[in-house]
């Protein structure tokens, strides 16, 4: 947990320009825009604890929730002939009631210093994060590939240094940028291509130093970034969370 803080802090003074300190206490927030809230039960069959998806098959299935180990064990049970013979729809889960378990314990590869995260491999220090592969000091992330030091991110592919991301590909030093591609310190931007320090961007590609689809400038740029990221920061630090985003932004 220790090194995930410190990353945590790192990819905030990189977009901000100041440290958040406190994962967690941005949880709630992080998670906000996708399928969050990892749960955790205990095995059926013991009192061992399981890392439950936020999707609905394992959610349907909770009742019958067992550990990695444990299914391995259990794929011995068996019905026997004459239950099998009497199968039928009516009857199923109750004869079935010793062998219909199943896990979501997915884990591939190695993995070093990754707590609470279900569905992943190879990771390290990873923390209540699902489904991500080749992944390193990710925070509260879904679907996240080749990525290193995202938070709050869902869907996206070889990113790195960024908050608050979605469906997007090979974003670095991001912040609320959705279904974009290929796009670096840019903020609020959405559907974009090859941008690299863009405030408030839609739909356009190939821009530098561009607010609202407009070049204005390295010094102009700079001092309106200067002014959002103290505002966003400020009501971060204060409240935990930030009222506005891409989404909210789009349709609005």
């Amino acid at each position: 947990m220790q090194e995930i803080e410190k990353l945590f802090q790192t990819t905030a003074l990189l977009l901000f320009g100041k440290k958040l300190e406190g994962l967690d206490s941005f949880g709630d927030w992080l998670g906000s825009c996708f399928p969050s809230g990892i749960r955790f039960i205990k095995s059926v069959k013991s009192n061992k604890q399981v890392c439950v998806p936020p999707v609905y098959f394992f959610q349907m299935m909770e009742n019958n929730m067992v550990t990695l180990d444990e299914s391995l064990e259990l794929g011995s049970l068996k019905l026997t002939e004459e239950q099998v013979g009497n199968l039928t729809l009516e009857n199923a889960s109750n004869l079935l009631s010793g062998i219909k378990t199943t896990t979501c314990e997915i884990v591939y590869g190695q993995n070093l210093g990754t707590e609470q995260c279900a569905g992943y491999g190879p990771t390290q220090h990873c923390y209540r994060s699902v489904f991500n592969w080749f992944a390193k000091h990710n925070g509260y992330a879904f679907m996240a590939r080749t990525s290193e030091s995202v938070f709050g991110c869902s869907n996206i592919l070889d990113c790195q240094f960024s908050m608050r991301c979605f469906n997007s590909a090979k974003l670095v030093r991001c912040f609320e940028v959705a279904d974009s591609n290929n796009c670096k310190d840019s903020y609020f931007c959405y559907n974009c291509e090859n941008l690299e320090n863009c405030l408030f961007c839609f739909n356009t590609k190939s821009k530098r130093y561009a607010i609202a689809n407009i070049e204005v400038g390295k010094e102009k740029y700079l001092e309106i970034k200067k002014k959002i990221c103290e505002q966003v920061f400020a009501e971060l630090e204060q409240t935990k969370k930030l009222d506005y985003g891409i989404f909210n932004l789009c349709h609005r």
